[in-house]
């Protein structure tokens, strides 16, 4: 069993010390700490995403943007997706269907490459030739959406063990000496 244990006095001792700095240090070192937690919620948040919807983390990385609104010292991470299509996880057609790296075999699906050069992963609606339909794989953003728990539990542990730290590392940074 691990026991962590605070002691108050050099806590508050660590607090007067902070606040006895120069206005223009504690916004700077605040600042970078809050940019350096901007790149770390990104990335929790892309490698969680990533984990949730079974696609790689490159693929996920492109639709998510993060940014540090330092006058509102406010931190911003969007994932702006619609439905992938399955297309663009590189389909293989099999005897019985496609299947896919990520998301896995469709039966009955095939690959159609129309005439206006767009290509998709096609079902038919049923038994007959016409009409089908395009398949789809995740949107990240629907699941961030409707899962949000999820992503606040790795976003405040990311504040929970970074942010202070960070935040002395960056007052050390600026310190003379």
């Amino acid at each position: 069993m691990t026991e962590v244990i605070f002691d108050a006095s050099e806590i508050e001792q660590l607090g007067r010390a902070i606040g006895k700095l120069p206005g223009e240090i504690k916004a700077k070192a605040m600042a970078s700490a809050m940019r350096r937690m901007t790149q770390m919620a990104r990335t929790q948040v892309i490698k969680q995403s990533a984990l949730r919807t079974d696609l790689p983390p490159s693929r996920v990385r492109r639709i998510t943007t993060a940014h540090f609104n330092a006058g509102g010292n406010t931190i911003e991470v969007v994932e702006k997706s619609g439905w992938i299509p399955l297309y663009d996880l590189g389909p293989r057609q099999t005897k019985t269907g496609v299947t896919t790296r990520y998301r896995g075999s469709y039966a009955s699906a095939f690959i159609a490459r129309m005439g206006n050069g767009h290509a998709g992963v096609m079902k038919r609606a049923g038994k007959a030739r016409i009409p089908i339909r395009e398949l789809f794989g995740p949107n990240p953003a629907h699941d961030v959406t409707n899962n949000p728990d999820e992503f606040i539990k790795v976003l405040a542990s990311i504040i929970e063990d970074h942010l202070a730290p960070r935040v002395l590392h960056e007052i050390g940074r600026l310190l003379p000496g």
